[in-house]
């Protein structure tokens, strides 16, 4: 083979080469396209069903931050009506602590008054119902803290 014949089976080579090169751009290509397409249509398929999701999770989300503040505004209102309602029974229990200290020791001093009798025997009853009076007084003061 001469030197021509080379030249030639060179430039064959490099001009199929150049065919195969052409041929696998424009398959890329092709390909590509095919792809892209085939992206798209599963987009438009797709995008319908997350808009429906999305909306459904954005008013999930608006009904429990609703559900959320209308929690919040009953636990101020329990907690603003527990407030009052310790309030008005500690003034009752209060109110009723001295009414009935009082009447112990009204009763108190009724018995000590009574208890005028000479004898020893004679007055032990009335020392003892004056102690429970007395016993009584204590444990209410005590017990509504006045410590007397």
């Amino acid at each position: 083979m001469s030197s021509g014949s080379w030249v030639a089976v060179f430039l064959s080579v490099i001009a199929l080469s150049a065919l195969l090169q052409a041929a696998f751009v424009i398959g890329l290509a092709v390909a590509s396209r095919i792809a892209h397409r085939r992206l798209r249509e599963m987009e438009e398929r797709i995008e319908p069903q997350l808009a429906a999701g999305l909306d459904q999770v954005h008013r999930l989300s608006a009904a429990v931050s609703a559900a959320s503040q209308q929690a919040r505004l009953r636990a101020f209102r329990l907690d603003a009506a527990a407030a009052r309602l310790a309030d008005g029974v500690g003034d009752v229990v209060g109110t009723t602590a001295d009414r009935v200290a009082g009447m112990a020791e009204g009763t108190a001093e009724r018995l000590a008054g009574r208890v005028a009798a000479p004898s020893e025997s004679a007055r032990r009853p009335f020392l003892r119902a004056l102690a429970v009076v007395r016993g009584l007084q204590r444990g209410l003061a005590v017990w509504r803290g006045d410590g007397r």
